[in-house]
């Protein structure tokens, strides 16, 4: 069963209970209001009929008690103010009666009380309200009945009753109605929500609840959607990550598949007996080459996996940085004629120094590899202004169409060159990551023929002041 239908059968089930409590209180209200004006009316008449005999009585009742002088007095009494439902009796003698019943039979009135007695009795079947009182002239006692039928003041209770059932019943069932559209247009917004999210759980996960509704399900919906974009935003994210480790994966094995099979070959070679010592020396060389090479390519990847956790930082002193830099690249560049030049105004980093440097050597390492053999003059340009570091070079530049993909891991732009040289291509890869790892953003400028010049902007540059 759904919620809508749960919520109204509830909902029903108070109202049915509410408007069922509400007519029985207002149909007992109604038959106790007309019993109570029928009781008050026979009262009202048999007090009037008992006040008028006697009156009468007393004054024209002599002390010898004349029979026919009662007798007079009773037919016209009784013939002028009393109606077809009064009865007057003396003792056991009835001395009128409009009615059949004996009423002192079901409403015996005791000696020397001449208060008025009434009740309620069944006769015949017939619902009877009797009221009588002793009237007393003289030394005689007379007894004055009032006595009605009340059946039809029944039959209308009865009408009354189902009248109030007939507008009761309409009442719950317009109103069991109207439960039911309320509560099934207010929970169709959560029918939305639940095929919403069947929908995302089966993978569609663009989907977003259309629900506008100013109430606590519209907010519900709103968080949802929140919810489902941070989803899809994380999935994404997941997605490209998986495919950037499969390709960095690929990237790897082939990259080390190439150094191994040439140690695999020369190895070969060396077993060979008839190897003469300058072909021995030969391969050693390459096997010491492919085995430096492959010890690069190791720290390079073993940098990377570490940049995937949180990394320390201080504030470290760009002219220190630089003077590192300098060091440790002064052999390479010399071997390649290259000449770093620096320039730094003074200022402080908070960064991880080992990182920033290996950053730092692997931009000067590129730039100097961008040049020809035969060029002529060949600079790297290392300078610091405000918060970012530039490294220029003029050498060959970059294509349009790989500009895009040259801080992918392996991804080289001339292959054969940068295999000459050494290169990997995951030098440009660990700059991206160290960059994203301080909350650097890179930005590369090249033009063929001209060079290309890669600044990293920190965000938290501090200046040096004296």
């Amino acid at each position: 069963m759904k919620l809508w239908q749960k919520t109204s059968l509830i909902c029903i089930a108070v109202l049915l209970v509410i408007v069922t409590a509400c007519s029985a209180v207002l149909l007992i209200h109604s038959k106790n209001s007309i019993l109570e004006l029928t009781y008050s009316r026979a009262r009202d008449r048999q007090k009037s009929l008992a006040s008028s005999f006697s009156e009468m009585a007393g004054y024209y009742i002599a002390e010898g008690d004349s029979r026919t002088v009662e007798t007079s007095l009773v037919n016209y009494c009784f013939s002028r103010f009393a109606d077809s439902s009064s009865v007057l009796m003396r003792g056991d003698e009835t001395l009128y009666s409009g009615v059949s019943v004996n009423p002192r039979t079901f409403l015996p009135l005791p000696e020397n009380e001449y208060s008025m007695k009434i009740a309620e009795r069944e006769i015949d079947g017939r619902n009877v309200l009797i009221a009588g009182s002793l009237v007393a002239v003289r030394n005689t006692s007379y007894a004055v009945y009032v006595v009605e039928d009340i059946s039809t003041t029944y039959n209308s209770i009865v009408s009354l009753a189902w009248t109030f059932a007939a507008v009761s019943l309409a009442g719950i069932l317009l109103g069991a109605g109207c439960i039911a559209v309320i509560m099934h247009r207010s929970t169709r917004p959560l029918t939305s929500l639940a095929k919403t999210a069947r929908q995302i759980a089966g993978g569609d996960y663009s989907m977003r609840a259309d629900v506008h509704t100013g109430d606590e399900i519209g907010a519900l919906a709103g968080d949802f959607n929140l919810m489902a974009e941070a989803v899809e935003t994380r999935i994404a994210e997941l997605m490209e990550t998986a495919e950037r480790q499969r390709l960095f994966i690929g990237g790897v094995t082939h990259e080390f598949k190439t150094p191994l099979t040439a140690l695999l070959l020369h190895s070969r070679m060396l077993r060979r007996a008839n190897m003469t010592d300058e072909e021995k020396d030969t391969s050693l060389e390459h096997i010491e080459s492919q085995c430096e090479w492959l010890e690069r390519l190791v720290q390079t990847l073993l940098k990377l996996i570490t940049l995937e956790r949180e990394i320390e930082r201080r504030p470290c002193e760009v002219d220190a940085l630089f003077d590192t830099v300098r060091q440790n690249t002064q052999k390479s560049l010399a071997d390649r004629g290259v000449t770093l030049i620096t320039h730094s105004g003074g200022g402080t980093l908070n960064c991880n120094a080992d990182l920033i440097q290996s950053l730092l050597i692997n931009l000067v390492d590129n730039a100097a590899k961008a040049y020809d053999a035969d060029a002529a003059d060949k600079r790297v340009l290392l300078t610091f202004s405000n918060n970012t570091i530039q490294v220029k070079d003029y050498g060959r530049g970059i294509p349009k169409e790989s500009m895009e993909r040259i801080f992918e891991p392996f991804y080289m732009v001339d292959k054969s060159r940068s295999k000459k040289a050494g290169g990997s291509g995951l030098g440009l890869a660990l700059v991206k990551q160290i960059a994203d790892a301080h909350g650097a953003r890179l930005e590369v400028e090249s033009t063929l023929g001209s060079g290309t010049a890669v600044r990293v902007v920190f965000p938290n540059y501090k200046k040096i002041t004296s």
